[in-house]
């Protein structure tokens, strides 16, 4: 059954080992992902009311290629005009997902690749899955998307793993952006085998059969728990309460965030109301009994389990959730991080690169040359000044990546590769076979300058030239090169290995061979780049700067500190201004705001409370707890002006919320205006993720919008009506 330009099902029959399968075989368009538009589930629902039960033994689901299915479509869902929209939608699917658990015959899913949302709630209906072992993302995004699994996936979830993991799945995990990979979803207890990727469908169907026959016995929900015991810790939570998880989430993102209250409550009252026949079942956790139980009885217990007991509040939740700013702006968070990616990977093939310079001994320069020498497994040098900078950077790389070994996210094979790669030299010239040089060097005009001129003067002429500074002029280091068109910006966050964002950032003599060469490399170690126009403080370092600029003068106003610290925590910042300037060190911030005051005195000022602090070399305005110190409170008690010459600053934390708020919709409007990046969505892409701003809010600037700063400081939105926020209520 075809629907022109929709998800494609069809139905083949097939037998193996004298049994009888329908096989319902899902396939995406040409050039798209496998996702769930609505006419994909009305082919669904065709092809699984077309079924016969009288000449099939079982029937089973698949994907095609690498990809069992990448959930519902969500362009609809970002234009829902009332709340029975969203109730339609979850309510549509539930009814074809119900046809499969009714089916009244043995199920199976063949989840031969990514599953997703809404095509793991449907491999949720089935009795049994098999998963292809080079699966790597099996999970439920919809908490990240502002919405709950629609289509009955949390209640299918508790019931086969227990209301723990399903937590852990379908909101930690789902906030996180973290995803299973075949093996724990095996030892969490989702999916009942592992088979190779290669025939996979054949070996699934001939396990199916063997399973039919009774040759065949599924690991038991009991063995894949106590297999999950041995994973490593912190792969399974150790008991389920919701204000647990509340607490977990607060920690990381600060606010509130609907979604997750929402999904928590289905939780609980899923447990309530099925925790005698739970118990009956011999299931203190919740979870269901079926794992040991043949075909037949599976089946019978599935039917005779009658509808999910939380379906009618997980459509209502589902509709309230979708016509939300926070989903609206989740979605719409979705979409630019995909189009930044789309972007990123404009480069082209190109040839990799044969060796990697890193310019630097520092802790940034280290890290540097960890992933270069990891993700692309070529010969990196690292340089500095003196021998014993050399010795104590490589002294820095071996403490990083015994690290990793012991937290588990690098072998020691892997370890001994990489520490292979990485050598160093206390001379330049060393560098003469380098494809790419990076520096990473004190944030100081004439050093970076010093240290271009003595690259320049010995490496190829192809090579690749980048700077990771975060807010100086690219045209101005590059000023004195004889090929100042090879020069670009090519700025990391910290920590390097993790966060994902590269602000690649073109000056006006910058080629665009050399941009599209910085851009295929991005994609190379694994990164999202954004393109930027040579300015200070680029984006992420620009915007955070303003806010750090407009808080410390506040706070040297008179203002309390504490006040204004956390006027922004409910709109879900991940770290306070100061809390983030204790992070960054106060001498570092200094010199950042100096810089900034230098591009734009305008409005970026030095603080003097900020260079008091560095003075009197205070570890920084908050202790650990995020309270002033008194050492602080005195430093800034001493750059006070008198009383009566203090000028009006806001009393109230909403006052102060929104004098910062304003002042960024100031410097983020400044920006596309200046053309320092393209798009509004640019600016978000590179607020989450390079400074881990939430998804809840779209990053940075629906929540503008929806606080009104947009209008304040502009008198435009910068977003049209709907888009990320509900136009109309």
């Amino acid at each position: 059954m075809h629907n022109g330009l929709s998800t494609q099902v069809d139905v083949s029959n097939r037998t193996v080992g004298g049994r009888r399968f329908a096989l319902v075989a899902f396939s995406p368009p040409p050039g798209a992902l496998l996702s769930w538009t609505w006419d994909a589930l009305t082919a669904l629902r065709d092809a699984v009311d077309s079924l016969d039960a009288g000449q099939v033994d079982a029937v089973a689901f698949t994907g095609e290629g690498a990809i069992f299915g990448a959930g519902a479509d969500l362009g609809p869902f970002r234009f829902a005009t009332s709340r029975s929209d969203g109730e339609r939608i979850a309510r549509e699917g539930y009814s074809v997902l119900d046809r499969i658990s009714r089916l009244g015959l043995p199920t199976f899913a063949f989840i031969n690749g990514t599953a997703l949302g809404g095509a793991l709630e449907l491999a949720l209906r089935a009795d049994y899955r098999t998963v292809a072992r080079s699966a790597r993302s099996i999970g439920l995004p919809e908490v990240r998307l502002g919405l709950v699994p629609g289509w009955g996936g949390l209640s299918s979830l508790s019931e086969l793993i227990g209301v723990a993991d399903a937590a852990d799945i379908a909101v930690t995990r789902s906030l996180s952006g973290r995803h299973l990979a075949a093996g724990e979803a095996l030892r969490r207890g989702l999916v009942d085998v592992v088979l190779g990727d290669e025939d996979f469908v054949t070996d699934s169907l001939a396990w199916a059969a063997e399973v039919l026959a009774g040759t065949e016995t599924p690991a038991p929900t009991a063995a894949a728990t106590a297999a999950a015991s041995v994973a490593r810790p912190g792969s399974r939570p150790a008991s389920w309460d919701p204000a647990d998880v509340r607490a977990a989430v607060a920690r990381r993102i600060p606010g509130a965030i609907p979604a997750v209250d929402a999904a928590l409550t289905l939780l609980t009252t899923w447990q309530a109301g099925t925790r005698t026949a739970a118990e009956t079942r011999g299931s203190a956790a919740g979870t269901a009994g079926t794992a040991h139980a043949g075909p037949s009885t599976r089946t019978e217990q599935r039917l005779a389990g009658g509808g999910d007991p939380v379906a009618a509040e997980t459509i209502a939740a589902f509709g309230t959730l979708l016509y939300s700013d926070e989903c609206r702006a989740s979605i719409y968070a979705f979409y630019a991080l995909q189009a930044a990616r789309k972007r990123s990977r404009h480069g082209g093939s190109g040839e990799s690169a044969a060796a990697v310079g890193v310019v630097g001994g520092g802790r940034m320069a280290t890290q540097l040359a960890l992933v270069f020498a990891e993700r692309l497994d070529v010969p990196v040098l690292i340089t500095d000044l003196t021998p014993d900078r050399v010795s104590q950077a490589i002294d820095c790389i071996a403490d990083q990546l015994e690290r990793a070994v012991a937290r588990g996210t690098m072998t020691d094979a892997q370890s001994a590769r990489v520490s292979a790669l990485i050598s160093g030299t206390t001379d330049v010239a060393d560098l003469s076979g380098c494809d790419i040089v990076i520096e990473a060097v004190f944030e100081d005009l004439t050093v970076k300058r010093d240290v271009w001129a003595s690259i320049e003067a010995v490496v190829k002429p192809g090579a690749l030239l980048l700077t990771n500074t975060s807010s100086l002029s690219i045209a101005d280091q590059g000023a004195h090169l004889l090929h100042p068109e090879r020069l670009v910006g090519f700025h990391f966050f910290n920590p390097v290995a993790v966060l994902p964002l590269v602000e690649i950032v073109r000056a006006p003599d910058t080629s665009q061979e050399t941009v599209e060469a910085a851009f295929t490399l991005a994609g190379r170690l694994g990164k999202t780049a954004v393109l930027v126009a040579d300015s200070s403080g680029f984006v992420v370092n620009r915007l955070i700067t303003r806010w750090f600029s407009d808080a410390l003068a506040l706070i040297d106003a008179g203002a309390d500190a504490q006040l204004v610290d956390t006027a922004l925590v409910g709109d879900g910042f991940p770290m306070t201004p100061l809390a983030l300037i204790r992070h960054i060190g106060p001498a570092v911030q200094l010199h950042i705001l100096d810089t900034m005051e230098q591009g734009f005195a305008d409005r970026f000022t030095v603080s003097p409370s900020l260079r008091r602090i560095v003075q009197l070399s205070l570890p920084s305005y908050v202790g650990p707890d995020g309270v002033l110190t008194p050492a602080a409170a005195a430093a800034v008690a001493e750059i006070l002006p008198p009383v009566d010459a203090r000028p009006v600053v806001p009393g109230s934390q909403a006052d102060v919320r929104r004098h910062l708020l304003h002042g960024l919709a100031d410097e983020a409007g400044r920006m596309l205006a200046e053309g320092t990046v393209q798009t509004a969505a640019d600016i978000d892409a590179c607020m989450i993720l390079g400074a881990n701003y939430p998804h809840h809010t779209g990053g940075l600037t629906p929540l503008l919008d929806r606080s009104g700063a947009s209008m304040s400081a502009h008198g435009v939105l910068f977003h049209p009506a709907g888009v990320a926020t509900v136009a109309t209520r």
